[in-house]
């Protein structure tokens, strides 16, 4: 054992240990499982943990502490991101107030729901913890957040599910707008997930009423990500514009796309490895992205 891992396991348990040896919660002693989030595939999935504390207020610290620190498997990352702050109070009647500090808000919609799951399906293992109230930044949470959760609120799709809705944009008729399009992407392959929807959008739309994007020949060559932005690679055939879509409809049926993903949060542009200053001439594309919701066509 290094003098580090050494260090980690004394500041844990000098953390947790020390409780009330007389609680018979169910996870006393026990195997647990931590919720992360698959970077592939955008689903939870688990990591096994032997609690050290014993009383429900120990247990709760402890597994905040491990959804916060770094996963063991590479391709793992947090569901409950390190830079948000999490504050509680538990209720002997069984429920569980959180609050999240504001830096939850910056994340992406399916972030926020993979971040609740996991610390729901996390901490719901513990005996006596059974539904959650949580609050953002001191305020009660928007409409779509709202209300008390249980582990039965959250579908588990640990592993077992290869098929993910995603939000992709396409153009409408008259190229001046973009349309949603909820589609099926299937995980089962070896692309990643940013791969796959930015391949969708170049095949073009299948449904009527929506329009492609993307210039015929176009060829995805690599897509990474770091600190939340997403460097996407593309072949020369992407600046030969179609001439009925403007640039920004253009550029925002990616980055519109892709940042509704997990973990990504602006993108960046490279044409055969290289930035390139402007875009159709008019437009600068030596900058990174962030979502541009106002080009969304109105619903009628």
């Amino acid at each position: 054992m290094t003098k580090l891992t050494l260090l980690i396991v004394i500041l844990i348990c000098g953390s947790f240990l020390g409780a009330c040896s007389g609680d018979s919660n169910k996870s006393d002693g026990k195997t647990v499982d931590v919720y992360y989030i698959n970077s592939k595939t955008l689903g939870l999935v688990t990591e096994s943990y032997t609690l050290i504390g014993t009383e429900k207020e120990d247990r709760i610290k402890e597994l905040i502490y491990m959804l916060q620190k770094t996963p063991g498997n590479a391709l793992y990352m947090n569901a409950l991101p390190k830079s948000i702050n999490v504050t509680w109070n538990f209720d002997e009647s069984g429920s569980l107030l959180m609050d999240l500090d504001t830096a939850y808000s910056e994340l992406s919609k399916v972030n926020k729901v993979l971040c609740r799951a996991a610390i729901v399906k996390t901490l719901s293992q513990i005996s006596g913890v059974e539904i959650f109230q949580f609050s953002i930044g001191g305020q009660p949470p928007k409409d779509d957040e709202a209300g008390a959760l249980t582990a039965e609120d959250f579908v588990d799709s640990t592993e077992s599910n290869n098929v993910y809705k995603a939000k992709l944009y396409f153009a409408n008729k008259d190229g001046d707008k973009l349309i949603e399009y909820i589609a099926d992407v299937d995980l089962t392959g070896d692309e990643s997930i940013e791969e796959l929807v930015i391949q969708q959008l170049i095949n073009g739309p299948t449904e009527l009423g929506m329009y492609s994007t993307i210039s015929e020949g176009t060829v995805l060559l690599n897509t990474y990500k770091t600190d939340g932005i997403c460097t996407v690679d593309l072949n020369e055939k992407f600046l030969e514009k179609l001439p009925d879509v403007s640039a920004k409809v253009v550029i925002y049926s990616i980055v519109n796309t892709l940042v509704e993903l997990p973990d990504i949060h602006k993108v960046q542009f490279t044409i055969n490895s290289e930035i390139q200053k402007t875009y159709s001439d008019d437009v600068e594309f030596d900058t990174t992205f962030e979502r541009n919701l106002d080009l969304l066509e109105e619903q009628k």
